[in-house]
């Protein structure tokens, strides 16, 4: 597991990019966007190589919402992949490999609280940066 803080908060405007590779066997894999203030979720993105899609959720008040999912799978066991995952004040938005999959409506409603980024399960990761996006 890889976990990273960002005590001022992620969102809006962070950018977080993930470089990395599944193993061969893998079934999974999480980036899960973390509230400090409890065991929240903000943003639950999770590439299933069993299902050939990627499910998107948020865990609030110990349960979770309703799930989302994109059927655009780009990952290939043992292929390079580079994720990344930034806000703005409305969403998330989601691109692997320079291409904009998808975005997930923001649902934590005070977005400083989200100060931690978390990898877990099937990934090899190379890199993993959190930086400031400039929107022009």
């Amino acid at each position: 597991m890889f976990e990273a803080s960002c005590p001022d908060g992620l969102c809006p405007g962070w950018s977080i990019v993930l470089k990395g590779e599944a193993p061969s066997e893998a079934n999974e894999f999480e980036i899960n966007f973390l509230c400090d203030v409890d065991d929240r979720i903000a943003f639950h993105f999770n590439p299933r190589f069993t299902e050939s899609g990627i499910v998107c959720n948020s865990f609030m008040a110990n349960h979770w919402g309703q799930e989302e999912t994109c059927s655009n799978f780009p990952f290939g066991a043992e292929e390079p992949f580079q994720i990344e995952i930034y806000s703005d004040s409305e969403n998330f938005h989601v691109n692997i490999d320079e291409t904009k999959i998808m975005q997930f409506k923001h649902r934590v409603e005070d977005l400083k609280t989200i100060t931690k980024v978390q990898v877990v399960n099937d990934v090899n990761i190379s890199s993993l940066e959190i930086t400031k996006k400039h929107f022009y």
